[in-house]
């Protein structure tokens, strides 16, 4: 059986002092950050659907990788200087592109319903 729980939040450590067994009688597998090559391959899985060169595609794809990395580095800093924890998770980058691929998908409606209004005076 495989039980998957978020460090972030409450709700692991209110499981575990309800359910003192989680920690007693299984085992935890921590995931550890994503390696470049996965970063690139699931980029490319996503933004794959967006129509789009492949060279602005391979740009894209850079840079979501670049913004989830940089923030995974943040976070030790954060950590270091703060003493607070910052969890960049798998789930932060899915989401990250999920809101890069909504923000483009509303710009490019507002530009066309702009080049719509300017083309036809209305």
């Amino acid at each position: 059986m495989v039980i998957c729980f978020s460090p972030i939040g409450a709700s692991l450590r209110n499981r575990i002092r309800d359910f003192p067994s989680i920690v007693n009688c299984t085992t935890i597998d921590w995931f550890s950050e994503w390696p470049p090559d996965a970063l690139e391959a699931v980029a490319e899985k996503f933004l794959g659907e967006i129509e789009m060169s492949q060279e602005v595609r391979e740009s894209c794809v850079t840079m979501v990788q670049t913004f989830h990395t940089t923030t995974e580095v943040a976070s030790v800093k954060f950590k270091d200087d703060l003493k607070r924890i910052y969890y960049v998770t798998p789930t932060s980058y899915l989401e990250l592109i999920n809101t890069f691929k909504t923000l483009l998908k509303e710009k490019r409606t507002e530009i066309k319903n702009l080049e719509n209004r300017y083309s036809n005076g209305f």
